[in-house]
């Protein structure tokens, strides 16, 4: 499917989806505080679990080789794997349902972990390397200058409009040359540049998941440097993520295509349990159309 055929899409699945639903809704007012965002993961746990990875991954997977596969959730762990070091300190932002601090923690039982986020680990067996902390990550006072090897975050910062405060902290707690992976997305151009229809698509996508409104890749590289740390290698994997959000598309769809079904679970249901599924039916050609893209930074202090 060519990205002007998907750029199409975007137009009318908006129109189609305004005839039956309030999409303002959604859109309209603050939808990123903490407790909203720690709102939106507990109502979507189970969402999360049955629809996207029932070993509790919650980022997307990337395949290499354009098929599917449960394997491919493992991409990212395995990236942040190659700069950890014996006896090191790793620090995940944002570890959500854990999966990640499970792995990486079982890979390198010498290593320390820290986890940070709003909600606590609601896992069992959590392995002795692994400490985390329930709180707002965008303040770490609890950690010394130079003390952490390694800094992780999968799909979290976006959530945050003040990016430069928490790539402050990560800076300041960083060891020197100590490495920072960040997996997040990013706007082909600034928002401001798109019609009146691909500005709703990036508001329903930004606030349904109880993001910031997502910012472009040039925002998103210049809070890094402002920061003090410096961009190593940035790579593009929207490509790599379309099998599965085509997956998750075609999931969705089976709802929002029965109208009447999806008015009745649209009223019933949480809306951040419902902004999900237009999340899930837009997300595709969103990525498709190089509206949005979805990336890997590897920065350095």
């Amino acid at each position: 499917m060519n990205q002007k055929y998907s750029y199409y899409l975007l137009h009318a699945k908006i129109d189609e989806m305004a005839k039956f639903l309030n999409l303002d809704k959604i859109i309209k007012g603050e939808k990123n505080s903490l407790e909203q965002i720690r709102s939106y993961y507990n109502i979507n746990a189970w969402a999360y679990r049955h629809f996207h990875s029932q070993d509790g991954f919650l980022h997307f997977r990337i395949s290499q080789n354009g098929c599917f596969t449960d394997e491919d959730a493992y991409y990212q762990p395995d990236t942040v794997a190659k700069y950890i070091k014996p006896g090191g300190k790793v620090m995940e932002l944002g570890f959500g349902q854990g999966a990640n601090l499970l792995y990486l923690a079982h890979c390198f039982p010498d290593v320390q972990f820290i986890g940070v986020d709003l909600s606590p680990l609601k896992r069992k067996d959590v392995p002795k390397n692994i400490t985390t902390y329930q709180q707002d990550y965008s303040s770490l006072s609890q950690f010394d200058d130079n003390s952490i090897d390694v800094v992780y975050a999968f799909e979290t910062i976006v959530h945050n409009a003040d990016k430069e405060k928490i790539y402050r902290e990560i800076c300041r707690v960083l060891k020197p040359g100590g490495a920072v992976i960040v997996f997040d997305y990013a706007l082909k151009d600034e928002y401001e540049t798109f019609d009146d229809h691909v500005q709703t698509v990036i508001a329903l996508i930004s606030k349904g998941g109880a993001a910031a409104m997502i910012e472009s890749l040039e925002a998103l590289n210049s809070h890094f440097t402002n920061s003090g740390l410096v961009i190593e290698k940035c790579v593009d994997h929207t490509r790599a993520v379309l099998p599965d959000l085509k997956r998750l598309e075609r999931k969705a769809a089976k709802i929002l295509r029965r109208k009447m079904l999806a008015r009745l679970m649209f009223w019933l249901l949480p809306d951040q349990f419902v902004s999900n599924i237009i999340l899930g039916y837009l997300g595709y050609d969103f990525g498709n159309s190089e509206v949005g893209s979805y990336r890997e930074w590897i920065v350095r202090k």
